[in-house]
């Protein structure tokens, strides 16, 4: 049987695959491989794959692929990756280049019972139906809680959690919810996913999944740590997730007080992990950490800024916060929109620790140019007479730390 020719970019990543390994040497301790390098590149990207809640989600996943398929670093931590649909596309474009890869199961809190009674959930939803006509998707997920947020922050706390976990639906609409919530329903969006994915060039060695499922309100929320052996010492790399600044007030079934107390209490958890399980040794913990510091330097607004300071009081220092301009960006952003808002966030972050005096680390800013995204069969928000449409592949700009030793 004839073998087929490899292409030439397979040919150059078996070809790189190789040499990586060819530069593995022994642990004098254990005999763990190690890898020698001058320079370590780590990189976060929020990929806003949010269907329902990020604009033309179905349409961005292909542009998304290929992006991440081009890109070279050493270590990438990918959030809102949260369909298994996605995970699957992500990861299949990653693999030839990043063949270490860390997700974990989808893990869902279910009611006992109903989650709302037919009494408790009329009111909510004849109000949407009422206020949001004809509306589904994304476009019923922002006109509901504006239009209907008295008797939608009126429901008891279970049936409150389902309907909000209900939103990431497909082509959501109210007879969907109505179907969802009046049985055994589920507490977070996405079927309990954390849209979390660590790919790497190096070996995940001792990966640790850090689950804040119990503290978490309308999304899962947890971290992925592992440990990666470079220039014979052991390095941790971390990557997160935790509770946004949401629009909407913080349901009453929440154990934290406010969507800020939420996202504090798990940055708290995680630097205490992180720290537990580095010891001395070097720390990179990407993610959207949704927290911003302002820096009127680099035209960056404040968000949970006492959250971000948390880190930085432990230790860590922030390369992405002290040297780049916004990642979330109201005026640059297309897929924002943003109705005359001005400035923006940084809420994407490598924090880095435990370094040493001989490493510099030079932070940039990714993934922040236009691409051209086509309508898709079926078709979803982008329809076929207005494709192909120029946008950002994602809400969120990409960082990118480059440690050299």
């Amino acid at each position: 049987m004839n073998t087929p020719n490899k292409s030439p970019l397979a040919k150059t990543t078996v070809l790189l695959s190789l040499l990586l390994l060819v530069s593995a040497c022994s642990n004098d301790s254990g005999g763990k491989p190690y890898f020698k390098s001058d320079t370590l590149k780590v990189t976060s990207y929020n990929v806003g794959l949010a269907l329902n809640f990020v604009p033309y989600t179905r349409e961005r996943l292909p542009v998304n692929e290929a992006i991440l398929a081009d890109y070279d670093s050493d270590v990438i931590c990918l959030q809102e990756v949260w369909l298994d649909e996605q995970v699957e596309a992500i990861t299949q474009a990653l693999k030839p280049v990043y063949p270490e890869i860390y997700t974990v199961p989808a893990e869902q809190v279910f009611s006992e019972s109903a989650a709302c009674t037919d009494e408790e959930i009329t009111p909510f939803a004849q109000c949407v139906t009422d206020r949001c006509p004809g509306l589904s998707g994304a476009d019923l997920v922002a006109c509901a809680p504006v239009q209907c947020g008295g008797p939608l922050f009126e429901l008891p706390p279970v049936c409150l959690d389902a309907v909000l976990g209900s939103v990431g639906i497909p082509d959501v609409t109210v007879d969907a919810v109505l179907e969802a919530v009046t049985q055994p329903a589920g507490k977070f969006a996405f079927g309990g996913a954390l849209g979390l994915v660590l790919a790497s060039k190096y070996p995940l060695e001792a990966r640790e999944f850090q689950d804040f499922i119990e503290d978490s309100t309308s999304n899962h929320r947890g971290a992925l740590y592992a440990e990666i052996n470079l220039n014979k010492q052991t390095q941790v790399v971390g990557c997160t997730h935790p509770t946004a600044n949401l629009s909407i007030e913080y349901p009453s079934s929440g154990k934290h007080g406010s969507w800020e107390g939420e996202n504090r209490f798990m940055q708290q958890q995680m630097i205490a992990f992180a720290n537990a399980k580095a010891g001395d040794n070097p720390i990179y913990f990407g993610g959207d950490f949704n927290c911003s510091l302002a820096s009127a330097a680099n035209g960056v607004d404040g968000e949970f800024a006492d959250n971000c300071q948390l880190w930085l009081d432990d230790g860590f220092v922030d390369p992405a916060g002290e040297q780049l301009p916004c990642t979330f960006c109201y005026e640059e952003n297309l897929l924002l929109r943003p109705d005359g808002a001005t400035g923006g966030t940084l809420l994407d972050h490598v924090f880095v620790k435990n370094l040493g005096d001989t490493s510099s680390v030079r932070a940039r800013r990714i993934f922040d140019r236009p691409v051209s995204i086509e309508a898709q069969d079926p078709v979803s928000e982008l329809k076929p007479e207005d494709s192909p449409q120029l946008t950002h592949p994602s809400d969120h700009f990409g960082v990118e730390m480059q440690i050299t030793y």
